[in-house]
């Protein structure tokens, strides 16, 4: 236990699935025998904390960072998640603007092609790790405000509550598919990458669609946790 401890102290700053020392260095770093290092990486194994891989050695998962929204009736957004980590998030603000939707995104937004949409692009950070590419569409007169708020360091839906728009669930799609050029280029990533594509749609509490948002990050870079319910359990609905 005393060996684990310093070996996950000595991990505790590496990015997810990181390359580890094989057992032979590890031996030399703790000062201990082979069959002690190999029940500390067993023990590491069996907390999801490490993966050993057949003929490419051990990496890794500790710092796997969360998909925005894993958990239950509480909508949980990307900024509250990473907050509750003991971490920091910024955003890099790419465009965010007032547009007429595509014919996809007013088909989402049950919207004529012809209504004005808030958008609002950025690149978002955990850290100074960049971690996915988010896109926001709101009916623009819903609130016309955000037009003039600065999100490098602000959550959108809170910012939303402040006008008096509260979010109240949500309806969640994940895909998983090989990055695209844009994505290799702004994640900074390798062709065919796996991504992670979240679509999410928001309401409010007397059901009026307020948000449609796309996020896309490296599919090794994330897990998404949900709770579900019985359908009646607590006159409770999770969507």
């Amino acid at each position: 236990m005393q060996i684990k401890n310093k070996m996950l102290d000595s991990f505790k700053d590496l990015t997810y699935f990181s390359p580890l020392p094989g057992e032979r260095d590890l031996c030399k770093k703790f000062g201990v025998s082979r069959p002690t290092i190999r029940k500390v990486l067993e023990m590491l194994e069996k907390e999801n904390t490490i993966v050993r891989l057949q003929g490419k050695g051990s990496f890794f998962l500790g710092n796997k960072i969360h998909v925005e929204g894993g958990g239950s009736q509480q909508i949980i957004t990307f900024y509250d998640e990473v907050i509750s980590h003991g971490k920091y998030t910024k955003s890099k603000i790419l465009m965010q603007d007032v547009r007429k939707p595509s014919e996809s995104v007013a088909v989402q937004l049950a919207i004529g092609i012809d209504d004005d949409v808030f958008h609002l692009e950025r690149l978002r950070y955990i850290g100074e790790q960049l971690y996915s590419i988010a896109k926001a569409y709101i009916p623009f007169h819903f609130c016309p405000e955000l037009l003039k708020e600065d999100f490098t360091n602000k959550s959108l839906h809170a910012t939303l509550e402040k006008y008096g728009i509260y979010p109240y669930k949500q309806k969640k799609v994940l895909d998983i598919r090989p990055a695209t050029h844009y994505e290799v280029l702004h994640l900074e990533i390798n062709n065919n990458d796996p991504v992670s594509v979240m679509r999410t749609l928001t309401f409010t509490k007397d059901n009026t669609l307020i948000e449609y948002a796309v996020s896309r990050s490296l599919a090794y870079n994330t897990r998404y946790e949900m709770t579900s319910y019985k359908a009646g359990h607590d006159n409770t609905t999770v969507i």
